[in-house]
Protein backbone atom coordinates (compact mmCIF):
# COMPACT_ATOMS: atom_id res chain seq x y z
CA UNK A 1 0.00 0.00 0.00
CA UNK A 2 1.31 3.44 -0.93
CA UNK A 3 1.76 5.76 2.05
CA UNK A 4 1.63 9.44 1.13
CA UNK A 5 2.54 11.85 3.91
CA UNK A 6 0.97 15.26 4.46
CA UNK A 7 4.13 16.97 3.18
CA UNK A 8 3.96 14.98 -0.04
CA UNK A 9 0.28 15.85 -0.45
CA UNK A 10 1.19 19.53 -0.06
CA UNK A 11 3.89 19.20 -2.73
CA UNK A 12 1.46 17.49 -5.11
CA UNK A 13 -1.19 20.17 -4.57
CA UNK A 14 1.39 22.94 -5.12
CA UNK A 15 2.59 21.35 -8.38
CA UNK A 16 -1.00 20.90 -9.63
CA UNK A 17 -1.83 24.50 -8.70
CA UNK A 18 1.23 25.83 -10.52
CA UNK A 19 0.43 23.77 -13.63
CA UNK A 20 -3.17 25.01 -13.54
CA UNK A 21 -2.05 28.64 -13.29
CA UNK A 22 0.36 28.14 -16.17
CA UNK A 23 -2.44 26.68 -18.29
CA UNK A 24 -4.55 29.77 -17.62
CA UNK A 25 -1.82 32.33 -18.32
CA UNK A 26 -0.72 31.30 -21.81
CA UNK A 27 0.78 34.74 -22.50
CA UNK A 28 3.88 33.75 -20.51
CA UNK A 29 4.68 30.74 -22.70
CA UNK A 30 6.54 32.54 -25.49
CA UNK A 31 8.91 34.66 -23.35
CA UNK A 32 9.63 31.74 -21.00
CA UNK A 33 10.31 29.32 -23.86
CA UNK A 34 12.45 31.88 -25.67
CA UNK A 35 14.38 32.58 -22.46
CA UNK A 36 15.01 28.86 -21.94
CA UNK A 37 16.19 28.47 -25.53
CA UNK A 38 18.61 31.39 -25.14
CA UNK A 39 19.83 30.04 -21.80
CA UNK A 40 20.59 26.62 -23.25
CA UNK A 41 22.27 28.21 -26.28
CA UNK A 42 24.45 30.58 -24.21
CA UNK A 43 25.35 28.18 -21.41
CA UNK A 44 28.53 26.84 -23.12
CA UNK A 45 29.79 30.40 -23.59
CA UNK A 46 29.11 31.18 -19.92
CA UNK A 47 30.95 28.04 -18.83
CA UNK A 48 33.86 28.99 -21.10
CA UNK A 49 34.25 32.39 -19.44
CA UNK A 50 34.05 30.78 -16.01
CA UNK A 51 36.70 28.19 -16.90
CA UNK A 52 39.23 30.75 -18.18
CA UNK A 53 41.22 32.27 -15.27
CA UNK A 54 41.51 36.06 -15.12
CA UNK A 55 45.05 37.23 -15.87
CA UNK A 56 47.10 38.03 -13.77
CA UNK A 57 45.01 37.04 -10.71
CA UNK A 58 44.46 33.42 -11.80
CA UNK A 59 40.93 33.55 -10.42
CA UNK A 60 37.71 32.58 -12.16
CA UNK A 61 34.83 34.91 -12.94
CA UNK A 62 31.69 34.72 -10.81
CA UNK A 63 28.85 33.13 -12.77
CA UNK A 64 26.79 36.34 -12.79
CA UNK A 65 29.68 38.30 -14.32
CA UNK A 66 30.26 35.53 -16.88
CA UNK A 67 26.59 35.71 -17.88
CA UNK A 68 26.78 39.49 -18.37
CA UNK A 69 30.00 39.12 -20.37
CA UNK A 70 28.29 36.52 -22.58
CA UNK A 71 25.38 38.92 -23.12
CA UNK A 72 27.83 41.64 -24.12
CA UNK A 73 29.69 39.40 -26.60
CA UNK A 74 26.48 38.13 -28.21
CA UNK A 75 25.05 41.66 -28.43
CA UNK A 76 28.27 42.88 -30.04
CA UNK A 77 28.15 39.99 -32.54
CA UNK A 78 24.49 40.66 -33.42
CA UNK A 79 25.20 44.38 -33.81
CA UNK A 80 28.07 43.60 -36.20
CA UNK A 81 25.93 41.24 -38.27
CA UNK A 82 23.04 43.72 -38.44
CA UNK A 83 25.36 46.60 -39.34
CA UNK A 84 26.67 44.53 -42.24
CA UNK A 85 23.43 42.90 -43.46
CA UNK A 86 20.47 44.97 -42.28
CA UNK A 87 20.66 47.78 -44.86
CA UNK A 88 20.86 45.53 -47.96
CA UNK A 89 18.22 43.22 -46.49
CA UNK A 90 15.76 46.10 -45.96
CA UNK A 91 16.36 47.33 -49.52
CA UNK A 92 15.77 43.82 -50.88
CA UNK A 93 12.67 43.31 -48.73
CA UNK A 94 11.02 46.58 -49.84
CA UNK A 95 11.88 45.75 -53.46
CA UNK A 96 10.19 42.38 -52.99
CA UNK A 97 7.04 44.01 -51.56
CA UNK A 98 6.97 46.48 -54.46
CA UNK A 99 7.46 43.73 -57.05
CA UNK A 100 5.00 41.29 -55.46
CA UNK A 101 1.87 42.31 -57.45
CA UNK A 102 3.82 42.14 -60.72
CA UNK A 103 5.27 38.75 -59.78
CA UNK A 104 1.82 37.34 -59.02
CA UNK A 105 0.45 38.74 -62.28
CA UNK A 106 3.37 37.27 -64.22
CA UNK A 107 2.88 33.92 -62.51
CA UNK A 108 -0.77 33.85 -63.54
CA UNK A 109 0.16 34.86 -67.10
CA UNK A 110 2.69 32.04 -67.43
CA UNK A 111 0.13 29.59 -66.06
CA UNK A 112 -2.45 30.72 -68.64
CA UNK A 113 0.13 30.35 -71.42
CA UNK A 114 0.92 26.82 -70.26
CA UNK A 115 -2.80 26.04 -70.26
CA UNK A 116 -3.17 27.26 -73.85
CA UNK A 117 -0.26 25.12 -74.99
CA UNK A 118 -1.61 22.20 -73.02
CA UNK A 119 -4.95 22.43 -74.80
CA UNK A 120 -3.14 22.30 -78.12
CA UNK A 121 -1.58 18.93 -77.24
CA UNK A 122 -4.93 17.52 -76.09
CA UNK A 123 -4.25 17.02 -72.39
CA UNK A 124 -7.47 16.12 -70.51
CA UNK A 125 -9.40 19.02 -68.96
CA UNK A 126 -8.97 17.85 -65.39
CA UNK A 127 -5.16 18.17 -65.74
CA UNK A 128 -5.54 21.90 -66.48
CA UNK A 129 -7.75 22.30 -63.44
CA UNK A 130 -5.30 20.45 -61.22
CA UNK A 131 -2.34 22.54 -62.44
CA UNK A 132 -4.29 25.77 -61.93
CA UNK A 133 -5.34 24.75 -58.44
CA UNK A 134 -1.79 23.75 -57.48
CA UNK A 135 -0.25 27.00 -58.72
CA UNK A 136 -3.04 29.10 -57.23
CA UNK A 137 -2.81 27.28 -53.91
CA UNK A 138 0.98 27.53 -53.76
CA UNK A 139 0.85 31.24 -54.61
CA UNK A 140 -1.81 32.08 -52.03
CA UNK A 141 -0.06 29.96 -49.39
CA UNK A 142 3.27 31.68 -50.03
CA UNK A 143 1.67 35.13 -49.87
CA UNK A 144 -0.11 34.17 -46.66
CA UNK A 145 3.17 32.89 -45.23
CA UNK A 146 4.90 36.19 -46.02
CA UNK A 147 2.04 38.14 -44.42
CA UNK A 148 2.19 35.96 -41.31
CA UNK A 149 5.94 36.42 -41.02
CA UNK A 150 5.62 40.19 -41.35
CA UNK A 151 2.76 40.32 -38.84
CA UNK A 152 4.66 38.09 -36.43
CA UNK A 153 7.74 40.28 -36.73
CA UNK A 154 5.75 43.44 -36.01
CA UNK A 155 3.83 41.84 -33.14
CA UNK A 156 7.05 40.58 -31.61
CA UNK A 157 8.71 43.97 -32.01
CA UNK A 158 5.72 45.68 -30.40
CA UNK A 159 5.93 43.44 -27.34
CA UNK A 160 8.15 45.80 -25.35
CA UNK A 161 7.41 44.00 -22.09
CA UNK A 162 8.50 40.69 -23.56
CA UNK A 163 11.69 42.27 -24.87
CA UNK A 164 12.47 43.33 -21.30
CA UNK A 165 11.34 40.09 -19.65
CA UNK A 166 13.26 37.72 -21.96
CA UNK A 167 16.81 38.95 -21.17
CA UNK A 168 15.97 39.14 -17.45
CA UNK A 169 14.63 35.57 -17.40
CA UNK A 170 17.56 34.39 -19.51
CA UNK A 171 20.00 35.98 -17.05
CA UNK A 172 18.46 34.21 -14.06
CA UNK A 173 18.14 30.89 -15.90
CA UNK A 174 21.86 31.07 -16.68
CA UNK A 175 22.96 32.38 -13.30
CA UNK A 176 20.70 30.34 -11.01
CA UNK A 177 19.78 27.37 -13.20
CA UNK A 178 21.30 24.84 -10.80
CA UNK A 179 19.52 26.48 -7.84
CA UNK A 180 16.18 26.36 -9.67
CA UNK A 181 16.81 22.69 -10.45
CA UNK A 182 17.51 21.99 -6.77
CA UNK A 183 14.34 23.83 -5.73
CA UNK A 184 12.33 21.67 -8.11
CA UNK A 185 13.94 18.46 -6.83
CA UNK A 186 13.28 19.59 -3.26
CA UNK A 187 9.53 19.39 -3.95
CA UNK A 188 9.83 15.66 -4.66
CA UNK A 189 9.84 12.83 -2.10
CA UNK A 190 13.31 11.86 -0.83
CA UNK A 191 13.20 8.38 -2.39
CA UNK A 192 12.48 9.85 -5.82
CA UNK A 193 15.13 12.58 -5.79
CA UNK A 194 18.01 10.51 -7.17
CA UNK A 195 15.99 9.18 -10.09
CA UNK A 196 14.43 12.57 -10.74
CA UNK A 197 17.87 14.18 -10.80
CA UNK A 198 19.06 11.66 -13.39
CA UNK A 199 15.99 12.36 -15.52
CA UNK A 200 16.36 16.15 -15.25
CA UNK A 201 20.07 16.03 -16.11
CA UNK A 202 19.50 13.82 -19.15
CA UNK A 203 16.62 16.02 -20.30
CA UNK A 204 18.80 19.12 -19.90
CA UNK A 205 21.58 17.52 -21.94
CA UNK A 206 19.19 16.42 -24.71
CA UNK A 207 17.56 19.85 -24.97
CA UNK A 208 20.90 21.65 -24.80
CA UNK A 209 22.34 19.58 -27.65
CA UNK A 210 19.16 19.93 -29.71
CA UNK A 211 18.89 23.73 -29.37
CA UNK A 212 22.54 24.43 -30.14
CA UNK A 213 22.49 21.93 -33.00
CA UNK A 214 19.25 23.32 -34.45
CA UNK A 215 20.58 26.89 -34.39
CA UNK A 216 23.74 25.81 -36.21
CA UNK A 217 21.85 23.65 -38.74
CA UNK A 218 19.44 26.52 -39.50
CA UNK A 219 22.34 28.93 -39.98
CA UNK A 220 24.21 26.53 -42.30
CA UNK A 221 21.12 25.77 -44.42
CA UNK A 222 20.19 29.46 -44.63
CA UNK A 223 23.72 30.34 -45.76
CA UNK A 224 23.72 27.53 -48.35
CA UNK A 225 20.35 28.63 -49.76
CA UNK A 226 21.48 32.27 -49.94
CA UNK A 227 24.67 31.29 -51.78
CA UNK A 228 22.81 28.93 -54.12
CA UNK A 229 20.10 31.43 -55.04
CA UNK A 230 22.70 34.16 -55.58
CA UNK A 231 24.79 31.94 -57.86
CA UNK A 232 21.74 30.73 -59.82
CA UNK A 233 20.55 34.31 -60.29
CA UNK A 234 17.24 33.99 -58.43
CA UNK A 235 15.90 37.32 -57.15
CA UNK A 236 15.84 38.13 -53.42
CA UNK A 237 18.51 35.62 -52.26
CA UNK A 238 18.77 37.19 -48.78
CA UNK A 239 15.03 36.82 -48.17
CA UNK A 240 15.07 33.23 -49.42
CA UNK A 241 18.08 32.42 -47.24
CA UNK A 242 16.40 33.91 -44.16
CA UNK A 243 13.17 32.06 -44.96
CA UNK A 244 15.09 28.78 -45.27
CA UNK A 245 16.79 29.44 -41.94
CA UNK A 246 13.46 30.12 -40.18
CA UNK A 247 11.50 27.25 -41.71
CA UNK A 248 14.34 24.85 -40.89
CA UNK A 249 13.16 24.97 -37.26
CA UNK A 250 9.91 23.23 -38.27
CA UNK A 251 10.49 19.49 -38.84
CA UNK A 252 9.50 17.60 -42.00
CA UNK A 253 7.37 20.29 -43.68
CA UNK A 254 9.56 23.31 -42.89
CA UNK A 255 12.20 22.82 -45.61
CA UNK A 256 9.46 22.11 -48.17
CA UNK A 257 7.59 25.31 -47.28
CA UNK A 258 10.87 27.25 -47.42
CA UNK A 259 11.51 26.05 -50.99
CA UNK A 260 8.10 27.03 -52.42
CA UNK A 261 8.77 30.80 -52.81
CA UNK A 262 12.12 30.11 -54.52
CA UNK A 263 10.51 27.69 -56.99
CA UNK A 264 7.72 30.18 -57.74
CA UNK A 265 10.22 33.00 -58.31
CA UNK A 266 12.23 30.77 -60.63
CA UNK A 267 8.98 29.80 -62.37
CA UNK A 268 8.44 33.44 -63.36
CA UNK A 269 11.92 33.50 -64.96
CA UNK A 270 11.49 30.40 -67.09
CA UNK A 271 11.47 26.59 -67.01
CA UNK A 272 15.28 26.21 -67.12
CA UNK A 273 15.79 28.17 -63.90
CA UNK A 274 12.85 26.38 -62.30
CA UNK A 275 14.46 22.99 -62.92
CA UNK A 276 17.80 24.26 -61.57
CA UNK A 277 16.17 25.56 -58.37
CA UNK A 278 14.22 22.34 -57.80
CA UNK A 279 17.39 20.28 -58.29
CA UNK A 280 19.28 22.62 -55.95
CA UNK A 281 16.74 22.14 -53.15
CA UNK A 282 16.78 18.37 -53.67
CA UNK A 283 20.58 18.41 -53.27
CA UNK A 284 20.30 20.68 -50.20
CA UNK A 285 17.75 18.31 -48.67
CA UNK A 286 20.03 15.31 -49.24
CA UNK A 287 23.07 17.13 -47.84
CA UNK A 288 21.02 18.16 -44.82
CA UNK A 289 19.78 14.65 -44.06
CA UNK A 290 23.01 12.76 -44.70
CA UNK A 291 25.80 15.20 -43.79
CA UNK A 292 24.75 18.43 -42.03
CA UNK A 293 22.27 17.06 -39.48
CA UNK A 294 24.23 13.86 -38.60
CA UNK A 295 27.47 15.82 -38.16
CA UNK A 296 25.97 18.66 -36.11
CA UNK A 297 23.06 17.05 -34.27
CA UNK A 298 24.61 13.61 -33.87
CA UNK A 299 22.36 11.22 -31.96
CA UNK A 300 21.08 13.76 -29.43
CA UNK A 301 17.43 13.11 -30.35
CA UNK A 302 17.41 9.58 -31.83
CA UNK A 303 13.67 9.56 -32.59
CA UNK A 304 12.16 7.55 -35.45
CA UNK A 305 10.78 9.71 -38.31
CA UNK A 306 7.29 8.25 -37.75
CA UNK A 307 7.31 9.51 -34.16
CA UNK A 308 8.58 12.90 -35.34
CA UNK A 309 5.67 13.18 -37.79
CA UNK A 310 3.14 12.17 -35.11
CA UNK A 311 4.66 14.67 -32.65
CA UNK A 312 4.61 17.32 -35.37
CA UNK A 313 0.91 16.75 -36.09
CA UNK A 314 -0.03 16.77 -32.39
CA UNK A 315 2.03 19.89 -31.68
CA UNK A 316 0.56 21.72 -34.66
CA UNK A 317 -2.99 20.78 -33.67
CA UNK A 318 -2.56 21.90 -30.05
CA UNK A 319 -0.30 24.96 -30.33
CA UNK A 320 -0.01 25.91 -34.02
CA UNK A 321 3.38 26.92 -35.45
CA UNK A 322 4.99 27.09 -32.00
CA UNK A 323 3.80 23.54 -31.33
CA UNK A 324 5.35 22.37 -34.60
CA UNK A 325 8.69 23.94 -33.67
CA UNK A 326 8.62 22.38 -30.19
CA UNK A 327 7.34 18.97 -31.31
CA UNK A 328 10.74 17.28 -31.67
CA UNK A 329 12.31 18.44 -28.38
CA UNK A 330 9.05 17.67 -26.55
CA UNK A 331 9.02 14.16 -28.03
CA UNK A 332 12.67 13.75 -26.99
CA UNK A 333 11.83 14.75 -23.40
CA UNK A 334 8.90 12.33 -23.30
CA UNK A 335 11.18 9.60 -24.65
CA UNK A 336 13.71 10.22 -21.85
CA UNK A 337 10.95 10.16 -19.24
CA UNK A 338 9.40 6.94 -20.56
CA UNK A 339 12.83 5.29 -20.79
CA UNK A 340 13.60 5.97 -17.13
CA UNK A 341 10.14 4.96 -15.93
CA UNK A 342 10.32 1.78 -18.01
CA UNK A 343 13.74 0.91 -16.58
CA UNK A 344 12.35 1.47 -13.10
CA UNK A 345 9.43 -0.89 -13.75
CA UNK A 346 11.79 -3.59 -15.04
Amino acid sequence: MINITTANWVRIVVIIAVLYLLSQVTVIYLPVILSLVLAFALNPLVNFFIAVPIWPFKKHLPRGVAVLLSFFCVTLFIYGVLAFLLAPFIVEFYKFLADLPALVSKLKGITLEIEKNAYNIAIPDNIHTIVEQLVSGATSYSLDLVKRMVNTAFNFASGVIELVVVPVLTYYFLKDGSCLKEEFLHLLPYKSKQKAQEIVEEMSEVISQYIRGQILVSFVIGLMVFAGMYILGVDYPMILGLLAMLTETVPIIGPIVGSIPAVLLAYTAGPALTVKVILFYIVIHQLENHIVVPKIMGHSIAIHPVMIIISFLIGGKLFGVVGMMLAVPAAALIRVLIKHLWDKER
